[in-house]
């Protein structure tokens, strides 16, 4: 059941994906919705929100960090994390998916809110949370709304389109979806946020993504083993 649980919070924030042999960096897609925001103060909070989807994408964490005020908490389907624990939920997924592709379809602006649909897929190339890859391909859908006050981000809210995602699973999905929106809640230890180098390979994550599935396991092998000789 708490395999169960970390899967359905994969699909809850971000994006799965199946894995792909070619694969490429990620990319945020803007509509032209962008440009019918024209006052100072609408252009901040847009930009604001939409830097830190493309802080993930680039594995940039440490403007990730620098986008989030301190007390920071994200609330999405049933979740709430703190700006370390966000940021470490991040990591994790960024590691585990590649060929991301996330679309801002429209967004609505209301002072310091900012309310934004969006489309992401991805390809799954390695575990996430304890849960395995899906082996299939997933179009996740949902909407997310980020507080925003001089630049940077103080709360967030998102939802996803779960049911929509269980039925391109398949197989039991559904039956794990009824039980998860039916009440279930399976403890599990918070994310454990990784220094800013994580996933950077000379200066960036795009030699990573680039990876193949089995040389990405290697790396962050590698990566962990090389953190845990540091710590000691």
């Amino acid at each position: 059941m708490k395999r169960i649980k970390l899967l359905l919070t994969t699909i809850a924030i971000f994006m799965l994906g199946f894995a792909a042999s070619a694969q490429k960096p990620g990319v945020l897609i803007v509509k032209e919705w962008r440009n019918q925001y024209t006052s100072p103060s609408d252009i901040e909070t847009v930009n604001a929100a939409m830097a830190v989807s493309e802080s993930i994408l680039k594995a940039n964490w440490a403007r990730l960090d620098s986008l989030l005020d301190d007390g920071y908490t994200y609330t999405g389907d049933g979740f709430v994390f703190t700006k370390d624990q966000y940021i470490g939920f991040m990591q994790e997924m960024r590691s585990a998916f590649s060929d991301f592709e996330m679309t801002l379809e429209k967004a609505v602006v209301t002072g310091d809110l900012v309310s934004i649909q969006f489309v992401s897929k991805a390809a799954n190339t390695g575990k996430f949370m304890g849960a395995p890859a899906t082996k299939k391909h997933l179009e996740v859908n949902g909407i997310f709304m980020r507080k925003v006050k001089d630049g940077k981000i103080l709360q967030e809210w998102q939802t996803t389109d779960l049911l929509g995602t269980m039925k391109q699973i398949g197989g039991g999905a559904l039956f794990f979806y009824a039980v998860f929106v039916g009440g279930f809640n399976a403890k599990q230890k918070p994310p454990v946020r990784k220094p800013n180098d994580f996933l950077n390979i000379k200066g960036n994550v795009d030699a990573f993504d680039k990876m193949s599935s089995k040389a990405k396991k290697r790396y962050l092998k590698t990566y962990y083993r090389n953190r845990l000789k540091k710590t000691k």
